[in-house]
């Protein structure tokens, strides 16, 4: 309002300006609470929708992971598994190897058998582990033709991976012959290769290798009673032909051998000797057929044995007198070796020490001196032993008689006991040492 009651146009503007601001800040006060409100009800919104399941439950995994417990391609991957798959790829490895190393085994010593099935039937009645016999009118035609007469099934039985036995009975002048296969051991790859480099590094080992020892027990008049009164019986003595690149080796592990001298002569290859216990012997032995039938064999024949003496040095009297006759052959086992003369010659070689292995007493003397000689140190040895059981008995019995006494004693006695027992110990110790000076 002016001076003369007129209004101010300055106030009225002031006036309208301040409406306006208070207008701006109401609608902006407005607005403002309106979003919050919004925004408010929004998460509020949000929030209840989402407190709300829209689909099935999803059941924590045992693992700790977004994946059903079964679904393990989900977890791993294929790299995961590398030592498994090397472990599970070695033992494939060692068990195929194995089942082909034992089965090439079986193999080789059922065919060195077979190939001599023919012979065996010829020269006895009872072939391998079975009781059908050769010698039947129904197996006359089988035999005659070289067919095994029986099941081949019991030809070789196995003892172990490398080791396999043929059994053979039924013969004039022989109680039986035995085959003891030993071929490498292809079925373990880490024994194999051990032995070969150990043999490669140290001489006193053998390297591995297929061999066969047939051995044949002779009768030695055990079958008189079933003979009619044939004299199976010869002299007792130790003879043998040995491949020299093995003799040492085979003298050191037979204690047979070792009782014979080393004598080489001219009508046997260089690479071949004679041991034996008298040049008598070795005179009738050494037949022309037995050369030839070796030599054609090669040098994979080891060694061809008489015996009457154990493989092994007896400690005992009883293992000395336990031993028996028999006739022994070593080969190495090879497929291109021809083994059908030999091996005829040795299945036949008892008929001949029966006909002339009748020596005079002067050869016989000095083989029988050497056994009474070894029959004497064995008694010598166990006289020994009893009289040191003897005296452990005794002093047993002194041990107990003492205690006894001592047990009776009261204190004082018991201690001048003690002393004297003391004073003559240190006087017997004494006489012995005076002794010794």
């Amino acid at each position: 309002m002016g001076l003369f009651g007129g209004k101010d146009d300055s106030s009225s503007s002031s006036a309208i300006s301040s409406d306006a601001d208070f207008a701006d800040f109401a609608a902006s006060t407005v607005e403002t609470v309106a979003n919050a409100a919004s925004s408010a009800a929004a998460s509020a919104a949000t929030s209840l929708a989402n407190s709300y399941p829209t689909g099935l439950p999803v059941r924590p995994s045992i693992f700790g992971d977004e994946h059903p417990w079964y679904a393990f391609w989900m977890r791993a991957s294929p790299g995961d598994f590398i030592t498994e798959y090397f472990v599970l790829g070695f033992l494939s490895l060692m068990i195929t190897w194995h089942f082909i190393g034992v089965g090439i085994n079986r193999k080789i010593a059922k065919n060195f058998v077979k190939k001599h099935v023919p012979l065996l039937q010829r020269e006895y009645a009872r072939v391998g582990f079975q009781k059908t016999l050769t010698t039947t009118e129904e197996a006359k035609d089988d035999v005659a033709a070289g067919k095994f007469v029986g099941d081949e099934k019991t030809l070789i039985r196995e003892e172990s991976a490398q080791e396999f036995v043929h059994y053979d009975s039924g013969r004039m002048n022989v109680l039986s012959t035995v085959f003891e296969i030993k071929l490498k051991g292809r079925g373990n790859p880490f024994l194999w290769v051990f032995e070969s480099l150990t043999s490669f590094f140290m001489d006193s080992v053998a390297a591995p290798s297929d061999t066969v020892t047939i051995t044949t027990y002779t009768a030695d008049g055990a079958d008189a009673s079933r003979t009619g009164g044939h004299s199976s019986k010869y002299d007792s003595f130790v003879w043998g032909i040995v491949n020299k690149k093995s003799m040492s080796k085979h003298r050191d592990a037979r204690y047979d051998l070792s009782l014979t001298k080393t004598v080489d002569t001219n009508k046997l290859p260089p690479w071949l000797t004679v041991m034996t216990e008298s040049s008598e012997i070795t005179e009738m032995l050494l037949t022309k057929e037995l050369i030839a039938a070796i030599e054609a064999f090669g040098p994979s024949f080891q060694y061809i044995l008489i015996t009457d003496q154990p493989i092994e040095k007896p400690t005992t009297l009883s293992e000395f007198e336990k031993a028996k006759k028999r006739i022994v052959l070593h080969l190495d086992v090879n497929s291109s070796s021809k083994t059908d003369a030999l091996l005829e010659y040795f299945l036949r070689l008892p008929d001949f020490l029966v006909t002339n292995a009748h020596f005079r007493p002067e050869v016989l003397r000095k083989v029988r001196s050497m056994r009474e000689d070894e029959r004497r140190k064995l008694e010598k040895v166990e006289e020994e032993k009893k009289a040191e059981e003897r005296q452990a008995s005794k002093d047993e019995k002194k041990k107990q008689e003492r205690d006894a006494k001592l047990r009776g004693l009261s204190a004082d006695e018991q201690r001048k006991f003690l002393d004297k027992e003391k004073d003559k110990e240190m006087k017997k110790a004494a006489k012995k040492q005076v002794r010794r000076v």
